[in-house]
């Protein structure tokens, strides 16, 4: 699998790889200003390499036992609302999966990347759908929660997620591995403040009793939040092609920027040792194309960082 981790400039907010958190059940909430709805029966908490030889070290999650109530939440706050002169665009980007229940506890749930406002109340979510009659993923913006996105999600597989909240003109925008998901979509809930209050991730049951729960689960790895300025919208790989012996991104280059390529085989240890994986002081808006001609592979990651030309 190969993911593209499109990176911008803008103020960080707010960055975890979950290194500094306690492994075990019930660990997540508690630590590093996280909390959850649930705290005592192990449907929330850290692993320590629960991906074997996948380099992400710590991950949480979200799920797998009997929770106490059909709905569980954890979430962190930011209360981020940008006055005259703060940057007014917020950028998430986070790694999840989604594991399949087991035919222990076959059951299917829903999962949930949601955002409230510093009232807590309920502005948006993307939902991941892993219920059979209604698989796949879903936008939920408030008054309004079942807009088909069209795009599925592997079970078992990561995925990088990431999505634009616009303040100041109630929109957003989210991409799967760099497809898009939705584009400008507006929060529907009326008389509820748009602002960015709290970040946050659900396991919503299929069924309304806690004991028709599956063991189903997500994980949450390496997530970043950070503020932005407008006009200076989110670069996009145009074109992404694999083959058996290359691999090929292809970008649009915009005046004023540096674009530096990195690729890691576990998402821990990032290099820059391939040829021409730097593209310095780009004076014309032109494409820009990197291939990593490496074969052989079972996997490999790939993240795009632009930076302004000083």
């Amino acid at each position: 699998m190969s993911l593209a981790v499109l990176s911008a400039e803008g103020a960080l907010l707010y960055r975890t790889d979950f290194e500094n958190f306690v492994s075990g059940d019930n660990k997540w909430a508690g630590t590093d200003g996280w909390i959850a709805t649930n705290k005592t029966l192990g449907v929330q908490g850290i692993d320590q390499d629960v991906i074997a030889g996948g380099g992400l070290g710590k991950t949480a999650f979200i799920g797998f036992n009997q929770p106490d109530a059909n709905l569980v939440v954890v979430l962190r706050a930011f209360k981020y609302s940008p006055k005259l002169g703060d940057l007014p665009l917020v950028r998430v980007e986070t790694i999840i999966g989604i594991q399949d229940s087991s035919t222990l506890h076959p059951a299917r749930d829903s999962f949930f990347v949601s955002i409230y406002n510093s009232s807590l109340e309920y502005l948006a979510g993307i939902r991941f759908d892993n219920r059979p009659n209604t698989y796949g993923i879903w936008r939920a913006d408030g008054a309004n929660d079942d807009h088909d996105t069209g795009v599925i999600f592997y079970r078992g597989e990561l995925h990088l997620l990431s999505f634009v909240i616009n303040l100041p003109a109630n929109l957003w925008s989210a991409e799967l591995d760099g497809i898009p998901l939705f584009e400008n979509a507006p929060f529907t809930a009326t008389a509820r403040a748009v602002d960015f209050g709290y970040l946050a991730y659900e396991w919503q049951l299929g069924a309304t009793a806690a004991t028709g729960y599956g063991d189903n689960w997500m994980l949450v790895a390496d997530t970043v939040v950070r503020s932005a300025p407008l006009g200076i919208e989110p670069f996009k790989i145009s074109s992404f092609l694999h083959s058996a012996t290359a691999t090929t991104l292809t970008w649009p280059g915009q005046k004023g920027f540096d674009y530096q390529i990195e690729y890691s085989d576990n998402l821990s240890v990032w290099r820059r040792d391939l040829p021409s994986m730097a593209f310095p002081s780009i004076i014309v808006d032109q494409p820009l194309t990197f291939q990593d001609a490496t074969s052989g592979l079972p996997r490999r990651f790939y993240r795009v960082l632009r930076t302004e030309t000083p």
